[in-house]
């Protein structure tokens, strides 16, 4: 063995030189083909040499980064090449490139700058969004990466999506599974915001600010904003393991290691998830039909506090609580609208007992005869106040102000009574007294000693307590008050106590005695 080497030594001592040669020869030769490879392998033109990439191409090609060439994002070093070589000649690749973008691509010199993640932008109209907040810590169990959100790329249902743009497959699927019913896991306003526009609805213009004073809860309305679970399908796994490992994994670990490590999008193993507002409690949703002939939309408005005058909206308190109209209208009579010739649903005393208990059935009754009163009351005040202008002097201008205020109270008056009273009381007593208010400003315009008399006690907060839910037959004999027993009856008939007295006519349910009026006959 040893004398077969110093033979080939011999050799290579005699032809020094030609081997010398023939290594530098195929050592240039080398060197000439790997710099021909690394300068195709630098453009986006050689993938195609391997991958159908049409339509990737395409996509890239239409996109913001169309000006980038693809190893520039998608890093394809020597070894992977050489791989992939091995792979293309043995016949083993896949004709569908499967390419991992890491962050650091992303924010290379002359692309993305760490200040833009910092920054508060709008994603979409109304939504924004922030970079950091999804990069800088794990969510869900997962370290994102830019791709887990900027994995838009071909064959999807929108072919008008750019190549690396926004697909909301995955944003849904971290902000809605595992949600409650109308509940986002970051809640609605991370994305949306406070609302602060008028909408519109179902043909009504609505203001949510009124129910974001009584601290109503997004989901209380818009109960249906999700379809799908997006939930993980074992067939799912198949589609990139040809067994699913018998290893039991937690939710942490299989998102380290699909996520953050492999970069692989999240709805290629969820289902799909969407949302939108595809539903609304059922007292938005109500068919007015089920009850009124035509169609009325005073109730509905009335119902929900809005479309009066001169009085921000109002939604009723059964409104809040999501009782839709037919959880009272329960009572069916064969007496319809006369033309109808079917039944018709009234509101029933009953209902008021199925939810509230016993003795609430009169409460009912004072809510229809506090309706009648208020109405025929403020018919005549109505009167009264037209009287007044008629013979009120003043400009051309003062006039024309007066006028309309009077208008408007007409209007009000005729929306209460077409909306019926019960449906919202504080909101069409509201109504009632703001627009007498307007018209007492502007007469004051042509009058400053003017005052407008005859306001009904009824509409007055003062004195619709007992009108509407405090009647007699609603009102105890004795209360219990500070430890002692009170005769309650006997301070409100014989010595003729307002409730203002002892009760607070602004915040309801509050008691505020007034020791001075105790201690002018105590």
């Amino acid at each position: 063995m040893i004398s077969f080497f110093k033979e080939i030594l011999q050799v290579f001592g005699r032809r020094k030189k030609g081997l010398v040669i023939f290594v530098a020869v195929v050592l240039v030769i080398l060197i000439a083909v790997g710099l021909f490879m690394k300068y195709e392998t630098t453009k986006s033109s050689f993938c195609d040499s391997c991958h159908y990439m049409a339509p990737y191409v395409r996509h890239w090609q239409s996109s913001t980064h169309a000006h980038v060439d693809c190893v520039a994002c998608h890093d394809y070093g020597t070894s992977d090449l050489a791989l992939s070589t091995m792979k293309y000649i043995f016949g083993t690749y896949d004709t569908r490139p499967k390419a991992i973008v890491d962050d650091e691509s992303c924010l290379a010199s002359d692309c993305h700058d760490q200040e833009t993640l910092d920054e508060e932008q709008e994603f979409r109209e109304g939504i924004m969004f922030r970079h950091n907040v999804h990069l800088d810590r794990k969510l869900r169990g997962g370290q994102l990466r830019c791709t887990s959100c900027h994995n838009q790329i071909v064959q999807y249902e929108d072919e008008t999506i750019g190549h690396m743009a926004v697909n909301d497959k995955s944003c849904f699927v971290c902000h809605f599974k595992d949600a409650g019913l109308g509940e986002a896991i970051t809640g609605c306003n991370s994305c949306h915001g406070m609302p602060e526009k008028t909408v519109e609805h179902a043909g009504f213009a609505f203001d949510h600010e009124p129910y974001l004073k009584l601290e109503v809860e997004c989901k209380q309305c818009h109960v249906d904003i999700v379809r799908g679970d997006g939930s993980v399908h074992e067939s799912r796994c198949h589609s990139c393991h040809v067994e699913r490992y018998q290893e039991q994994y937690s939710r942490e670990e299989l998102h380290d290691i699909h996520v953050s490590t492999n970069g692989i999008d999240c709805y290629k193993c969820h289902s799909n998830i969407e949302h939108g507002n595809f539903g609304m409690v059922s007292a938005l949703d109500i068919q007015c039909e089920s009850c009124h002939l035509r169609q009325h939309n005073q109730p509905k408005q009335m119902y929900m506090g809005i479309g009066g005058k001169d009085a921000p909206d109002m939604p009723s308190e059964m409104f809040i609580a999501q009782v839709s109209c037919t959880g009272c209208h329960t009572h069916i009579t064969p007496e319809g609208e006369i033309m109808a010739h079917q039944e018709k649903k009234e509101a029933g005393r009953n209902s008021c007992v199925t939810c509230h208990g016993e003795g609430y059935d009169l409460m009912f009754d004072n809510w229809l005869a506090g309706s009648k009163t208020v109405l025929k009351e403020y018919k005549s005040f109505l009167s009264q106040a037209r009287t007044d202008y008629n013979n009120a002097g003043g400009g051309r201008k003062a006039r024309t102000r007066v006028s309309t205020t009077l208008t408007r109270m007409q209007d009000n008056y005729n929306f209460v009574r077409e909306g019926h009273i019960p449906h919202n009381i504080q909101y069409s007593l509201t109504l009632l007294n703001s627009s007498a208010d307007e018209f007492q400003a502007a007469m004051k315009a042509i009058n400053k000693s003017y005052s407008l008399s005859g306001r009904p006690a009824s509409i007055t907060p003062e004195g619709s307590c007992a009108v509407f839910c405090h009647g007699p037959e609603l009102r105890p004999e004795e209360v219990t008050y500070d430890g002692s027993d009170l005769p309650h009856e006997m301070h409100v008939t014989d010595l003729e106590l307002g409730c203002e007295s002892c009760h607070s006519v602004t915040e309801h349910g509050k008691t505020k005695v007034n020791e001075t009026v105790c201690s002018d006959c105590h």
